[in-house]
């Protein structure tokens, strides 16, 4: 009977009842939620084998970003019915185009600041608890409102300040999650930063007064709204249609 079949086998039979007429593009909405982790990730597998031997185009929903990167062959990622962004799991993951892309997949230590000088496509940015830098990849002008993004991955931590950075903080707390550390550490204005390193790395101790840090080219650079708007406000042309 199907109401003895276990949840996986369920699943499997739902796909089969909907491929059996060889549509052109299967829907699937969030197929795999009501599985547990391992049954989640073995499935995983065994649709990605089945949409390549089939030849059809998959259209997968998801709310859970490690599946999306691990099913996608590319990821659209929408907030709000807004596309944000269309692109390849790594490109979407390494290159988010907008601060809710970098939030949403994957984990991301996220700073507003305003741009300040700018040399060899190298932008210092001013953030409220110091200076960082990011390498330019889109024009950006003095006093434009940004925001830089890098992955828990690329921060580093030193005994000293770092040319071009001045992030002070203390290391708060680590996380051991078997292939990996996730080491919080503790800003001066409360914010609180993310880095993971390998399982076999040594810890720095807790309550050690630390300086962040990390490659300018590993930091992602990123407009916003709030600059946006600005220009809008001071567009001569709203400001007249508005009063008319």
């Amino acid at each position: 009977k199907f109401s003895q079949l276990s949840g996986g086998q369920k699943q499997r039979v739902a796909i089969a009842r909907a491929l059996v007429n060889r549509p052109k593009v299967l829907l699937l909405d969030e197929p795999l939620s009501a599985l547990d982790l391992q049954l989640r990730k073995q499935m995983q597998i065994e649709l990605k084998k089945l949409q390549k031997k089939l030849g059809i185009t998959f259209i997968y929903v998801t709310h859970d970003q490690e599946e999306a990167l691990t099913m996608s062959d590319r990821i659209a990622v929408m907030e709000n019915g807004n596309l944000e962004q269309l692109g390849h799991p790594r490109e979407i993951y390494e290159k988010p185009a907008t601060k809710f892309v970098a939030d949403f997949i994957g984990e991301s230590n996220i700073f507003y600041g305003v741009v300040g000088e700018k040399s060899a496509e190298i932008v210092n940015v001013s953030v409220e608890a110091g200076h960082v830098q990011v390498k330019e990849e889109f024009s950006v002008q003095v006093q434009d409102i940004v925001y830089v993004s890098v992955r828990p991955e690329y921060i580093k931590i030193a005994q000293e300040e770092v040319a071009g950075f001045s992030l002070k903080g203390q290391v708060s707390e680590h996380f051991y999650t078997g292939s990996m550390n996730k080491t919080m550490i503790s800003l001066a204005n409360g914010m609180e930063v993310k880095m993971n390193t390998l399982a076999n790395q040594d810890l720095v101790p807790v309550g050690t007064k630390v300086y962040v840090h990390w490659q300018p080219e590993n930091a992602i650079l990123m407009k916003t709204v709030s600059h946006e708007v600005f220009h809008v406000i001071e567009n001569p042309n709203f400001s007249s249609a508005m009063t008319e």
